[in-house]
């Protein structure tokens, strides 16, 4: 890059960094205790997770057919 199209980017970014969209309710104004926020719910951090528990062994040669390319 040139010293030419450096302050030029920066320009750019700072002229697109004005456009963004407003700051929501309770980040601007975080010590009101009227501010509405967005509601509080549970999720369990193991949810939807597979289980991985050891399995009986299987045949190779039938695991090898079942990924194999068809015939």
């Amino acid at each position: 890059m040139t010293l030419v199209k450096v302050p030029l980017l920066m320009a750019v970014a700072l002229v697109l960094g004005a456009c963004s969209a407003t700051i929501p309710d309770h980040l601007a104004r975080p010590a009101d205790p009227n501010a509405r926020v967005p509601a509080v719910g549970y999720r369990s951090v193991t949810a939807g997770a597979a289980s991985f528990r050891p399995a009986e062994p299987k045949d190779w040669r039938e695991l090898n057919r079942q990924v194999g390319p068809k015939s």
